[in-house]
């Protein structure tokens, strides 16, 4: 069910009502109930899956509290992860790994044959489910979260559908003290949720389901485009996949708002960073932020010497890159991404006592093309469709400039939208103009918002691109 189809709307429409409805103690088994139909409605057959990981992660949580000393409570949560994560591991990487191992040792193939491995269908939202447990869980060990005596809440925390298929990765402090408290449901910031929401209902189908129409056709293997196709299929990735997943996120915390919770921000304006490092700090910050916590820092961090930073940068988006997606694409990107942190890391340590500053609309361009160019890799089905995108500007034929302009002037002008307003792109905005307009203002601009949406989507709207991870 995506936030941006007519099904979702009918079973938001009856939800909603039971939310005002039900008394504020029955909330909670709501967003449970709830949150079960949103997500059997892709694939019934699945719907146990986040019930177990919550009950693995519920118990292990109780389980390692309980241990008697230090060195017992670090083999339970050890124990605990493990089980946690093999459902993903098995599910998503292990028929990767077993054709990555039988094309380096074919004898491996010829002996246990090609399906040796079943390749499962991908539950939606498992990577996702799985990092929030996994925060819980440790939470819980470090003593910076207490572990709840109830099952149903952290359910709740799990399941809340808003970003229970695609994020924001929540803390068990963000989420769970709210579904303890829960406040009158007419106290909701409404006009604030249908603003931010309709924001990203433009995103999805305004800017991202109009650029996949020309971002598409030139990433399929075997497709044949010439050279300004490839270049406005590039450019127009980049916008795509953040239009596609800000726009998500957007949809999901103005529907969060709407019934009286508030999630974490999860993109801050990425492609106006001034570096690689503050890129992150901009683009999918929910997910930083817990490779930061989880992975980054328990490798070591910056504790162990500037070499050993290094190290565990590069293995920190390494792993990264392949949550995004098990194929040795994603692994590449990973690695692009690991190494200009690297760099941009080590030219920090020596421009800054040295006085060199570049401009900042150099810095920005620089880092907007680095990531231009590195989504490639996260696009493509596989490595030689990547090196053909990237060969295609300059070996593909060149069009007629005026045909090319007649073809795709729509999407170009999109994309000179975009990059003209992407610097207002914040909630801060949204917030800073409800207070400052009337309503006679703001309504109208609404409603402008949806026709537009609804005219140009004709009713329907592309899967979100997160949603197969």
């Amino acid at each position: 069910m995506l936030f941006s189809e007519p099904a979702f709307f009918v079973f938001f429409a009856v939800y909603f009502v039971l939310h005002l409805l039900v008394p504020a103690r029955w909330r909670l088994y709501l967003i449970v109930a709830g949150s079960t139909v949103f997500y059997g409605w892709w694939r019934i057959d699945y719907v146990w899956l986040p019930y177990a990981l919550t009950l693995i992660a519920w118990t292990g949580a109780v389980w390692t509290g309980r241990a008697p000393e230090p060195c017992g409570k670090r083999r339970r949560l050890a124990l605990t992860l493990i089980v946690l994560f093999a459902p993903l591991a098995i599910i998503k990487y292990a028929r990767f790994l077993y054709d990555s191992l039988t094309g380096i040792a074919p004898a491996i193939g010829t002996m246990f044959g090609p399906d040796a491995v079943p390749e499962f269908a991908l539950p939606l939202g498992i990577s996702f489910v799985t990092f929030t447990l996994t925060a819980y869980v440790v939470d819980v060990y470090r003593g910076t979260f207490p572990a709840d005596a109830r099952l149903d809440r952290v359910l709740g925390y799990v399941l809340f559908f808003p970003h229970l298929i695609a994020g924001p990765i929540l803390r068990p402090h963000e989420l769970l003290p709210q579904l303890s408290r829960f406040r009158s449901a007419l106290s909701a910031p409404f006009l604030l949720g249908v603003s931010v929401f309709t924001l990203g209902l433009v995103k999805k189908v305004v800017f991202a389901d109009t650029l996949a129409a020309v971002v598409d056709p030139v990433f399929a293997s075997g497709s044949q485009a010439d050279a300004l196709e490839y270049l406005l299929a590039i450019y127009g990735f980049s916008l795509q996949i953040y239009c596609d997943f800000s726009g998500y996120t957007d949809m999901a915390i103005g529907i969060a708002y709407i019934l009286g919770i508030r999630l974490p921000t999860n993109f801050l304006r990425p492609y106006a960073a001034g570096s690689i490092i503050d890129f992150w700090h901009r683009w999918h910050i929910t997910l930083s932020h817990w490779l930061r916590d989880y992975l980054y820092i328990p490798l070591g961090g910056n504790r162990l010497g500037e070499n050993r930073r290094m190290l565990n940068l590069m293995t920190t988006m390494i792993l990264g890159g392949l949550w995004h997606g098990a194929a040795w694409t994603f692994v590449i990107w990973g690695f692009l991404h690991g190494a200009a942190l690297v760099v941009a890391h080590w030219w920090r340590r020596f421009s800054l006592p040295a006085g060199i500053a570049l401009p900042n609309w150099i810095v920005v361009l620089v880092t907007f093309h680095f990531v231009t160019a590195a989504w490639v890799f996260f696009r493509a089905p596989d490595l030689q469709v990547a090196l053909a995108v990237f060969q295609g500007p300059f070996t593909a034929p060149m069009p007629d400039p005026s045909s090319f302009l007649t073809a795709y002037l729509f999407e170009i002008v999109l994309l000179a939208v975009f990059l003209a307003t992407h610097r207002f792109d914040q909630h801060a905005r949204i917030r800073l103009a409800i207070r400052k307009y009337s309503l006679s203002f703001i309504v109208p601009v609404l409603v402008l918002c949806w026709t537009l949406a609804i005219t140009i989507s004709q009713g329907s709207s592309g899967k979100f691109i997160y949603f197969d991870f």
